[in-house]
């Protein structure tokens, strides 16, 4: 296996294979396919990319390159395996970006000759165009077959990233991790904004006055860790507070369930920066439903 291998083909145009074609394409490497089954969207990237060409057929994609990546929805991924499984991998290897699926699912194209490992960017694409930076400095989740993972390590680096090797069996436990950091805080911040809102603010203001404050907690985090970054009404025993929350979360039945849930972890790690038990126990009466 050579590490000069330069030539890729792309299965799925959607965000993902878009910035990774996109990025690949700018430091040398050379796309010969990208496949979709909108072949609009095919045609599409492939102009934004500036090379290679597009179809609509995947075995076609597959065996055009040397290289080539699966960015599929989750659930698609398996179908992908079976339709392009008829080809010959000998000398190409094969990664999917799934955070939450291991290398196992590409098992039939490891037994045609492939080398194979999923690829997973630790990062949101959210963006309909590319961000030529949107890879530089980020993790990347990696597991699989030994000489893949060489591979994928020095593309790594090629896209200005980190590697963070897994096992297959921890993949779910690492994407859940991953979802947690991004979609579910977007989740939050959804109810942020509709309190704000309330308040006669729209979405654009709403933003603009909590994004120093999220700003500034993930600096905390950074610098002292999450346990001693942790504020609020919570931390301090605040029973008063709490119940005027919860007042307000009483007509909003999504609130209060995040809120509660939320409030209860808070007041674990309040347990151990040592809030004395007896307020401990009168914000545990407030927030866990009879």
């Amino acid at each position: 296996m050579s590490l000069k291998m330069k030539n890729f083909s792309i299965i799925g145009a959607g965000k993902v294979g878009l910035n990774l074609g996109y990025a690949l394409a700018r430091r040398g490497f050379s796309l010969k396919k990208i496949s979709d089954c909108l072949p609009e969207r095919a045609r599409k990237a492939r102009l934004i990319i500036g090379q290679g060409q597009a179809t609509s057929n995947n075995r076609i994609a597959a065996a055009a390159a040397e290289i080539i990546f699966i960015c599929v929805p989750d659930d698609q991924v398996p179908r992908i395996v079976k339709e392009i499984s008829v080809n010959d991998f000998q000398g190409k290897f094969v990664y999917h970006t799934s955070g939450v699926l291991s290398s196992k699912v590409l098992l039939p194209l490891s037994k045609k000759g492939g080398r194979v490992a999923s690829f997973h960017p630790i990062q949101t694409f959210a963006l309909k165009e590319p961000d030529p930076k949107i890879f530089k400095g980020i993790f990347f989740g990696l597991e699989g077959e030994p000489e893949a993972l060489k591979l994928g390590l020095y593309l790594v680096r090629e896209l200005s990233g980190q590697a963070l090797i897994i096992s297959p069996e921890n993949k779910p436990i690492y994407h859940l991790a991953c979802s947690l950091s991004s979609n579910f805080l977007v989740v939050l911040l959804n109810e942020v904004k509709n309190l704000l809102e309330s308040l006669g603010l729209n979405e654009e203001l709403a933003l603009e006055v909590v994004t120093p404050l999220i700003n500034k907690t993930l600096h905390n985090v950074k610098k002292l860790g999450i346990e001693s970054s942790l504020t609020g009404p919570i931390i301090r025993g605040d029973k008063k507070t709490v119940q005027k929350h919860l007042a307000i979360a009483r007509n909003r039945p999504a609130l209060d369930r995040i809120y509660r849930a939320m409030a209860l972890e808070a007041l674990s790690i309040a347990r151990k920066r040592e809030l004395p038990p007896d307020k401990i126990k009168a914000l545990k009466q407030l927030l866990v439903r009879k």
